[in-house]
């Protein structure tokens, strides 16, 4: 499924749509380039679902974690983790979450369960995104 993105918030509208048919414990694979709206997405999510708080991206954090009614999401960023042991030491096979975001997901994503691909891409205009969802 391929959606057109034409700003910020109109990706976050999008994302705010999907959020409902990912199924529990999912592991949403975000890829795409530098800026292209990865985080923008988990913060349409996360406004869905009714978190209020700031979402930003864990890049040095690796793994933000936010609570709203009574579940947990988790937001991971993998652009610095190199291999399975660096992924491994960052708890990301211990956590439980009823939901997980992974940005810079690669080949990564191929080995979670209840994996749900998205990639987002510059469109041919100004602003212009193109979201993928790989069913």
């Amino acid at each position: 499924m391929k959606y057109i993105s034409c700003s910020a918030d109109q990706t976050r509208e999008i994302a705010a749509r999907l959020v409902k048919t990912f199924p529990e414990g999912a592991v949403i694979c975000l890829d795409g380039e530098m800026g292209a709206g990865k985080t923008v997405f988990v913060q349409g999510c996360m406004k869905a679902l009714g978190y209020d708080g700031r979402v930003t991206s864990p890049t040095f954090a690796l793994c933000n974690e936010y609570s709203v009614a009574d579940k947990t999401v988790l937001h991971y960023d993998l652009c610095r983790i190199t291999d399975k042991d660096d992924l491994y030491s960052t708890g990301f096979y211990d956590s439980e979450a009823d939901l997980t975001f992974v940005e810079w997901a690669g080949k990564e994503c191929d080995g979670f369960e209840n994996a749900v691909k998205i990639v987002i891409s510059y469109g041919e205009k100004e602003n212009e995104r193109v979201i993928e969802l790989d069913e």
